[in-house]
């Protein structure tokens, strides 16, 4: 038996080695973007035949599943790349490492594009929306990949959830200084975002009790183990933040890919193995907490935000950049405003955004209003102009309705058929 803080330190020590030494003098950004592609009648179409049709048709360089060669999973160009999501009715766009948001905005912009004329040629929509508005998570709509299938034998219909889910993702380049303060601000972000760009109150074909239907189910999924939204409390150390994860039930990869579900916590398996840093990894790897460090980027990866409506694309992207490039400001003014009880406060706040949106009961006053100033200063410091993509931000606080609540009542009025023209991205908005 290994002594347990040992292995704790020992994977502490290796994990924070995997980020640069210094804090980035000019932090480089990258977005992954999820889009429900669906038929004309609103049920999820397969995104292999627009993924098949863009290597033909543009000649980008395909990659192809381990465990089913003739299966695409992923397309290469210069700017940009796609993967197959879990569903086969999603499709990630993922821009390159960025200097600048503009210049994710531009390869987001012409990715975006090709898939929305691919889908054209079946007939078929590319959504500005958190979810797959009709069909539900079911096994006849996830990807055929050896890793999903042996994540679906692990996990049951709880991984299923992820056939359906749209997120809009953000990675900021972090350094080793600031990597707890990052990740703990990332983390109390989440309901702002949430607030700002809930946007999936529909679907299975019903109306949800949520705003953030994503959010808010996705919570579900092993709630005692807080592996989603918000962690139980911050973090005061990597050792901390490894500890923690450890607690978690845990995957176990074995030799030929198979993955092998356990009943019991991470620390006892790091009990038997040691500071096995690979086993760790692939842990840590399925915990999806709105904000999460990324050792293969160097990166802070900020979750919690649905995609967003074609004409406002970079909104969510915009707001997360911000608010990380403002976290040393926003956590003193957090833990000055709020006390000593700021993270049950913010953990509170961020079920109610979930389920209700801009209408929920603000912490403090002005609380959001102040966290979008505190963004735009944030990319104002970084000197390219870019708080003018907050835009969209500003003006969903000054309506009191975010993306989801407008798409609430929009399927209230005119039901299914509204909601998909309201989703629709067209080639005009991109």
């Amino acid at each position: 038996m290994y002594d347990l803080d040992e292995a704790i330190a020992a994977l502490a020590d290796r994990f924070v080695a995997g980020f640069p030494a210094a804090i980035p003098t000019q932090r480089t950004v990258g977005r992954e973007a999820e889009y429900p592609v669906v038929k004309a009648t609103g049920e999820a179409a397969d995104v292999r035949r627009v993924l098949e049709d863009l290597r033909q048709r543009v000649g980008l360089e395909a990659h192809y599943d381990s465990g089913n060669p003739h299966l695409i999973v992923g397309l290469d160009g210069e700017a940009y790349s796609y993967a197959l999501e879990v569903g086969v009715g999603t499709v990630e766009i993922n821009s390159r490492p960025c200097r600048t948001l503009f210049a994710v905005e531009r390869a987001m912009r012409e990715a975006l594009r090709l898939v929305v004329q691919g889908a054209a040629r079946y007939g078929w929509r590319v959504l500005g929306y958190g979810i797959q508005p009709l069909s539900p998570p079911t096994l006849q709509i996830m990807a055929p990949k050896q890793r999903y299938q042996s994540l679906y034998r692990a996990m049951a219909n709880e991984w299923l959830w992820y056939t359906v889910t749209a997120s809009d993702q953000c990675h900021v380049a972090i350094g080793q200084p600031e990597l707890v303060q990052m990740l703990n601000v990332g983390n109390m972000m989440a309901p702002v975002l949430i607030a700002l760009c809930g946007n999936s109150p529909v679907y299975g074909g019903k109306l949800s009790p949520f705003c953030s239907a994503r959010e808010g189910r996705m919570a579900q999924i092993h709630a005692n183990e807080y592996r989603h939204g918000m962690p139980e409390h911050p973090y005061t150390s990597i050792a901390d933040y490894v500890r923690t994860v450890a607690q978690s039930t845990y995957l176990i990869v074995r030799a030929g890919g198979e993955i092998i579900p356990s009943s019991r916590p991470f620390t006892e398996y790091l009990r038997e193995h040691g500071p096995d840093y690979p086993a760790f990894l692939f842990h840590e790897h399925y915990i999806w907490n709105s904000a999460r460090l990324r050792t293969a980027y160097g990166t802070l990866e900020i979750r919690p935000a649905c995609q967003q409506p074609g004409n406002e694309q970079m909104a969510a992207m915009a707001l997360a950049v911000g608010l990380m490039e403002a976290a040393p400001a926003i956590d003193g003014y957090i833990q000055n405003v709020l006390g000593e009880r700021y993270w049950s406060i913010l953990r509170t706040y961020h079920q109610q955004v979930t389920r209700v949106g801009l209408t929920a009961p603000q912490p403090a006053p002005d609380f959001l209003p102040t966290m979008v100033d505190f963004a735009t200063q944030g990319l104002a410091r970084r000197g390219h102009g870019e708080e003018v993509l907050l835009t969209p931000i500003e003006n969903r606080l000054l309506r009191r309705q975010n993306p989801g609540q407008r798409a609430r009542q929009v399927y209230d009025l005119d039901g299914m058929a509204g909601l998909l023209d309201y989703a629709t991205i067209r080639p005009t908005t991109i």
